[in-house]
């Protein structure tokens, strides 16, 4: 879908934190151009590197519908992966891009976790193969002794520290009167690194951005260990905004 700039938006309308290279457009309920105090939806439009762009079609006091990522501005040429979200907002489906086709492996997930319900594989557009993967389970057969998740270091309560300590609640979702749970999946790699942090669980803009922030600043985490080596692994982490 390609957008006709009408304004962007860099005010507590949309944002109380916009980055400086984001842009905000406001759609009515056809996902057509309109104005501020019409709006149902809009689209933040930003820049991750000079060749990857990242469009976010959010509900306009609400959760995120999808989360696309294209070679242009404009939008023209999807490029890298693509999240989508239920009604909800929880994560339902990503697709991989390669020059504009689906390219590469797929995945339909269950609503209350990371568990994968299937996998599709898609080669220049095309689908190549399917697997169900709802009903496989892990082999739990050998476990080595020192067999741990990984975790922030210090453990559950120094990460509710660090929360205490730099966690923001967005003055856009106090004024609206937003709160809820967002979940943020990442992975961590075998030196601690956060990295490719998305929303897993959407609840509103501003809360979604700020709990993005509060994990990609969260440092290097302990690395997960298994079968007696350090492995990389993903993480869901939830993020709680309470309103007294």
């Amino acid at each position: 879908m390609k957008i006709i700039p009408l304004f962007i938006l860099l005010s507590l309308a949309i944002a109380g934190r916009s980055q400086q290279k984001d842009a905000f457009y406001p759609l009515d309920a056809s996902l057509k151009p309109t104005k501020l105090d019409s709006a149902h939806y809009f689209i933040r439009i930003r820049e991750v590197n000079d060749s990857s762009w990242q469009w976010d079609l959010y509900n306009m006091f609400g959760p995120l519908i999808k989360s696309e990522r294209y070679r242009d501005r404009d939008g023209s040429v999807q490029q890298g992966i693509s999240y989508y979200y239920d009604r909800n907002g929880r994560l339902d489906s990503t697709m991989p891009f390669r020059n504009g086709k689906r390219d590469g492996e797929c995945f339909k997930y269950a609503h209350d976790s990371l568990r994968l319900l299937y996998k599709y594989v898609y080669r220049d557009d095309s689908l190549v193969g399917s697997i169900d993967v709802s009903d496989k389970k892990p082999d739990t057969t050998v476990k080595h002794p020192d067999e741990k998740e990984s975790e922030y270091p210090g453990g559950v309560g120094k990460w509710l520290r660090y929360l205490n300590k730099n966690l923001k609640y967005p003055d856009r979702a106090i004024n609206s009167k937003i709160d809820g749970e967002v979940r943020v999946g990442f992975i961590v790699d075998k030196e601690g690194n956060v990295i490719e942090p998305f929303i897993y669980r959407s609840v509103e803009y501003s809360l979604d951005d700020e709990a993005i922030r509060i994990v990609s600043h969260s440092g290097k985490w302990t690395p997960a260990f298994q079968d007696g080596r350090i492995v990389k692994s993903y993480k869901c982490q939830p993020i709680i905004y309470r309103l007294d």
